[in-house]
């Protein structure tokens, strides 16, 4: 149970934080945006910021399903596509986000080296544990 609100509090809270970009919110913008030579390697919309927003809460609702005690084989099997896909994510591209990133000297990529990408594995763990639990 524990590990499901915590899965589901930390991607509702990222969620919120989309939604607030998604507004023209500016705090932290700069670090979540990967970065070449100063600026910024891509600049995402309003639209595709808040449906990043979106996926997140939806993610924050499957953790919460995930605990519930009915076993429905397809929520097991979407918690276990979700944990592979922030695996791979917290592998990263090789160029700019990831363990394995080459692209390491920019204020994005210190972050991500030092609380994204772990902070992905962590849920990608959750993920996996929530799903095998499931009957």
């Amino acid at each position: 149970m524990l590990l499901a609100i915590f899965t589901a509090a930390v991607l509702a809270s990222l969620s919120t934080l989309h939604f607030y970009w998604a507004l023209g919110g500016q705090w932290g913008i700069r670090s979540a945006v990967p970065q070449l030579l100063e600026r910024p390697e891509l600049r995402p919309s309003a639209l595709l910021t808040s449906l990043v927003g979106c996926v997140l809460m939806g993610l924050a609702l499957l953790a919460l399903l995930l605990n519930s005690p009915e076993g429905i084989r397809w929520i097991r099997y979407t918690g276990y596509l979700v944990s592979a896909g922030m695996l791979l994510r917290a592998i990263g591209d090789f160029r700019y986000v990831g363990f394995f990133k080459k692209v390491y000297n920019s204020p994005f990529a210190l972050r991500d080296t030092r609380y994204f990408s772990p902070l992905i594995l962590i849920l990608s763990c959750c993920f996996f544990i929530l799903s095998w639990r499931v009957a």
